[in-house]
């Protein structure tokens, strides 16, 4: 009997074995592997839905599917859904998956329009359904931050991937996603401007260079009109599943408007809404620790500063001719510093992204901002046509320039002719000298400006860090290296600034000093202003300080 039993237990073993391996019997061949978005934000769904913009890198999730087995595995039909924003949709169906093969899918989702109505940060989860062979079903799921409406991240590359500034600041390519020309509220906005300062004539009716520069000078003169200030929302570093990045919270180019107020980089956003709005072709300048608008004419650029409206303890306000001028020294430093390949300054092309299918949101009308634009455009008053075109405003840079290079005045002179633009800009003393990078070994001491003698100025700085109190912290480790030791304090805190006053010892004596500090989307920037005769210069560094911006 046993020699019976033996090799018939072997015979149903092998035929065991041959059935499993024909058919997989109780084994999943498939293999999934998932690669998804650490971040959504809101503002750029339509970029997310189009596989086509920027060459389609900004999909929601890729997988790879792998055929591990014998036999093919047919009809295999993927779906995914994301509760609340995506309903279970059917992505792609793929006929046969043969044994070894690899398959990659891409999804690029169509969020409900909804979801610029979230104005929070929350966790979600992206639920896949994997159908195939008629009867089989696999199903996987995946976490990822949803960001609120108006939070803006900048950069999506994981951050052991990050080797230049640019990654950093990869997702300003987004930025025409929070332009919004077509929303109601900004196109009401627009039609004021327009028919208080322009006379109701529409800049792009010709489109000349002198249009265009009346344009930009009448819409400085409306926000001037409405007594807008600007004041800042800084900007947090967060790490986001493998990405680290700074994450702003920035108004919406509506809430500028109706809340009268905005940063830097709002202001940008707000001017090209509505020079868009108006018919014009809209930039953005990107310097470190700072953004200003500019418009495209012609192949002509034009820039103004909008933040010449100033706020609370940041000086007086600009004239619109001021705004004009300092804008052109800013697109001047601008073009310098990128034809010289520094990666730092960054040029938003507004129609350009867009037809690369960077799409702003869409926004629903509001009655209640109606009113509030109502209220805030009666300021306009008469307004009226400005006087104010390409021609005079490059004479009156021109006109500038040759006074800032006449000097005289002295080191102690109020007189502050010359303008620094770089990652936080002021006004100082025509007559002072400037030096760029000064020390090889402090890449965190970006320039300094001061007397002839060196004696008396302003070292300006750019620091890799998270807070004010984080970067003196860097700095005064940095310091100590070269034998200089200093002591600080914080005086206090205005419009996202950050003050100190301190004193450095050196081998050859002691200097006091002041300094003005701001978080900013390329770490903290700031300045100290410094002299052996502190308190004969008070009054001259307090000039100063009162045009940082």
């Amino acid at each position: 009997m046993k020699r019976i039993i033996l090799p018939a237990a072997l015979v149903f073993a092998g035929l065991v074995s041959v059935l499993l391996y024909f058919f997989d019997f109780g084994k999943d061949t498939l293999d999934v592997k998932i690669s998804n978005a650490s971040y959504i934000m809101p503002a750029a769904y339509k970029v997310y839905s189009n596989e086509q913009a920027l060459n389609g890198e900004y999909y929601f999730f890729k997988m790879l599917m792998t055929n591990e087995g014998t036999t093919s595995l047919k009809d295999v039909k993927v779906s995914y859904e994301v509760p609340g924003y995506v309903d279970m949709t059917e992505l792609v169906t793929i006929p046969e998956i043969y044994p070894g093969q690899h398959v990659v899918v891409k999804c690029y989702p169509h969020f409900k329009d909804n979801i610029v109505q979230k104005m929070t940060q929350s966790q979600e989860t992206g639920n896949i359904k994997i159908e195939y062979n008629g009867n089989k079903t696999k199903k996987e799921t995946f976490g990822f931050n949803m960001m609120g409406r108006n939070q803006f991240v900048y950069t999506d590359i994981p951050m052991d991937e990050v080797t230049s500034y640019p990654d950093m600041m990869h997702n300003t390519q987004l930025l025409p996603c929070l332009i919004t020309p077509e929303d109601p509220i900004v196109k009401y906005y627009t039609a004021a401007v327009q028919d208080k300062f322009m006379q109701g004539e529409a800049a792009s009716v010709s489109n000349t260079d002198q249009d265009a520069v009346k344009f930009l000078a009448g819409l400085y003169s409306a926000t001037v009109a409405t007594h807008m200030v600007y004041s800042g929302t800084e900007g947090i570093p967060q790490k986001l599943g493998d990405i680290n990045s700074t994450v702003q919270s920035t108004r919406l180019p509506r809430e500028v408007i109706t809340g009268n107020t905005g940063l830097c980089i709002e202001l940008s956003l707000f001017y090209a809404s509505v020079l868009k709005a108006a018919g014009l072709h809209p930039v953005i300048f990107l310097i470190p620790g700072h953004a200003f608008p500019g418009v495209l004419v012609n192949n002509n650029l034009y820039a103004i500063e909008a933040t010449g409206v100033n706020g609370g303890g940041l000086g007086g306000v600009y004239s619109a001719a001021q705004a004009y001028n300092r804008g052109a020294e800013e697109l001047k430093t601008f073009i310098q510093a990128a034809q010289q390949g520094d990666t730092r300054y960054i040029y938003i092309d507004v129609n350009d992204l867009e037809s690369r299918g960077v799409i702003p949101m869409e926004l629903a009308d509001d009655e209640f901002l109606r009113k509030k634009v109502d209220d805030l455009t009666a300021n306009f008053g008469g307004g009226g046509s400005t006087n104010f075109t390409a021609a005079n405003t490059t004479a009156r840079t021109t006109h500038s320039s040759e006074r800032r290079s006449s000097g005289g005045g002295g080191g102690n002179s109020s007189a502050l002719g010359n303008y620094f633009s770089g990652p936080i800009s002021f006004s100082y003393p025509g007559s002072w000298g400037r030096r760029d990078y000064p020390v090889a070994q402090l890449n965190t001491l970006v320039a300094q400006v001061g007397t002839s003698d060196a004696q008396t100025g302003i070292s300006i700085w750019n620091v890799q860090a998270s807070t004010p109190d984080q970067a003196l912290y860097i700095i005064r480790t940095q310091l100590a290296a070269f034998q200089q030791y200093i002591q600080y304090q914080k005086t206090g805190s205005s419009n996202g600034y950050t003050m100190y006053q301190g004193v450095t010892n050196y081998s050859g004596g002691q200097r006091r000093w002041e300094g003005v500090f701001r978080s900013g989307g390329n770490g903290v920037a700031g300045i100290t202003l410094s002299s052996p005769n502190f308190a004969g210069y008070q009054g001259l560094f307090n000039q100063i300080i009162s045009t940082v911006r």
